[in-house]
């Protein structure tokens, strides 16, 4: 599901220090000069890498993420070229470096053969000895961390309220309500997510054909009381 009206506050709500880590994270495992970023969200990656002279191609299906993604854009004075695109359904006109699909993107994929297709597109999107980094919840958060939860802040600017309900192992509802007090508007969403066993993404990842794949636990090393899984995966020679 795409973020609609809540693209718009989505920044304000994370943290930019994460997005620094992701940035060194990525720089640290990979070299290269062209990346596709899918589900680019508010473009907080896509500008970072942009600002280090890469060719960077922001994707999203949400029009709303990337509207937020090009005005950002304009105001670093950074080149992004931005489509809208639905990760289970895309093919690129050359292949690239790197392709990258952060912040739990993959997870609102709720069938398992959307994310084998996509899988399938990013494979041969990507060069020989191409890179793809993605990352998913893992089940410990969504079964723990995540069960029944609720949060609530309120300051002089706004309310915001989100709160999970458990739909089933590894599979969560969140609702989202934002109330705006300087605009006097009210922002209501719902998400669905969905996240499976770090050996079931191996098994589909390597039957597309990818090798040499490695995984992390929120940038370190992989322990299964994690909140998410980053996975780097590597094409061969064809």
């Amino acid at each position: 599901m795409s973020y609609e009206n809540f693209a718009y506050y989505y920044d304000s709500l994370m943290d930019s220090q994460f997005y620094d880590d992701y940035e060194q994270f990525i720089n640290k495992h990979c070299h290269f000069n062209e990346v596709l970023e899918l589900g680019c969200g508010t473009g907080e990656i896509a500008i970072r890498l942009a600002k280090k002279n890469k060719k960077v191609f922001a994707t999203d299906i949400s029009d709303d993420m990337l509207t937020v993604t090009k005005q950002k854009a304009m105001y670093e004075n950074v080149d992004l070229m931005l489509q809208k695109v639905n990760m289970c359904d895309f093919s690129t006109s050359y292949p690239v470096d790197l392709i990258l699909c952060l912040c739990d993107s993959l997870n609102y994929l709720l069938e398992s053969q959307e994310i084998i297709h996509t899988f399938s597109n990013v494979y041969h999107s990507l060069k020989e000895n191409g890179t793809f980094i993605f990352d998913v919840d893992s089940l410990y958060k969504m079964d723990h961390i995540l069960k029944n939860y609720q949060e609530k802040e309120e300051d002089d600017d706004f309310i915001f309220q989100w709160s999970v309900e458990t739909i089933d192992s590894g599979f969560v509802h969140h609702y989202i309500y934002i109330h705006d007090k300087i605009e006097d508007e009210i922002v209501e969403e719902h998400h669905y997510q969905r996240t499976f066993k770090v050996e079931q993404y191996l098994e589909w990842l390597k039957k597309i054909g990818f090798e040499n794949i490695e995984y992390y636990s929120d940038f370190h090393k992989y322990n299964e009381e994690c909140e998410r899984i980053i996975f780097i995966c590597r094409k061969g020679k064809v």
